[in-house]
């Protein structure tokens, strides 16, 4: 369903880098691994491609780490991709003045834990099957909207769920927690406009306060219509309710997937990072 998935290892060793391509491709073989010894092959690497992983350890011949982090966050392409620093001394987080360290690195890694650890890490966090199934909750009534994502949906592979209220997708995913002691759903999709008491915006809300479901836990996608020429989008209402993100009707099939995709990743990486 979804693009090219890459990761790129930047490790001034070359016998690191082969150690770590080796096992990550034995594991995962449809994984496309870019293996860099320079920050400037790294650089050209960011340029050409998108990841969704970058390794790098702090010190390379021709650049620092730091500063290399620097230019991937300023990056098109992968300023949102999710960095590991490989550091001897993982406790030592003390960046530039203009950057902010958790924005910029996502996990740090003791290199002293030997690269199979690594390895578990990384597979981890990308989760090792790489066809693992997608798990959405879709909730709209109506019919023509709701036939066209369930067919973009269905076309596509991608496990759902629909309902036609808020109340019984919220019982749904009662039940889910309670029978899995987790939130087993990737992403929940709504529609703002639900012709039963609770409407997209509350269902959101509910799920954010009642069920504790964080952006993290369970990232929402909000289906609206566009609005008129004459009338603005309402992002604090919709930001405001705990949306993720929100796509307007009719969907386009491409841009639903590309949205899908950004949530499930935020879900899976929030499920690595948090076992």
């Amino acid at each position: 369903m979804f693009k090219q998935r890459r990761l790129l290892l930047i490790d001034s060793s070359d016998s690191a880098r082969t150690i770590l391509y080796q096992e990550i491709l034995k594991q995962m073989p449809g994984l496309d691994i870019i293996a860099c010894g320079t920050a400037r092959e790294a650089r050209t690497a960011v340029q050409q491609f998108e990841f969704e992983i970058i390794t790098t350890g702090i010190t390379l011949p021709d650049m620092d780490g730091y500063s290399l982090i620097d230019h991937i966050r300023k990056s098109a392409k992968n300023r949102d991709t999710a960095i590991f620093v490989i550091s001897g001394d993982p406790e030592n987080r003390i960046l530039g003045d203009d950057m902010d360290d958790s924005r910029a690195v996502t996990a740090y890694f003791d290199k002293a834990e030997g690269h199979q650890s690594l390895v578990n890490f990384i597979l981890n966090f990308l989760g090792k099957d790489s066809e693992l199934p997608v798990k959405i909750v879709y909730v709209d009534n109506g019919a023509t909207s709701t036939a066209i994502t369930n067919a973009i949906m269905d076309k596509n592979d991608i496990q759902f769920r629909h309902f036609n209220d808020a109340g019984n997708a919220l019982e749904y995913l009662k039940q889910d927690i309670t029978r899995n002691n987790s939130c087993t759903v990737d992403v929940l999709i709504t529609d703002s406009m639900l012709s039963s008491a609770t409407n997209g915006y509350e269902l959101i809300q509910t799920v954010r306060n009642e069920l504790k479901l964080d952006y993290l836990a369970l990232p929402a996608l909000l289906m609206t219509i566009a609005p008129a020429d004459d009338e603005k989008t309402d992002f604090t209402g919709i930001f405001g309710a705990g949306t993720n993100d929100f796509i307007t009707k009719p969907v386009d099939e491409s841009d639903l997937l590309q949205r899908i995709e950004t949530l499930v990743n935020i879900k899976r990486q929030n499920e690595a990072l948090n076992p």
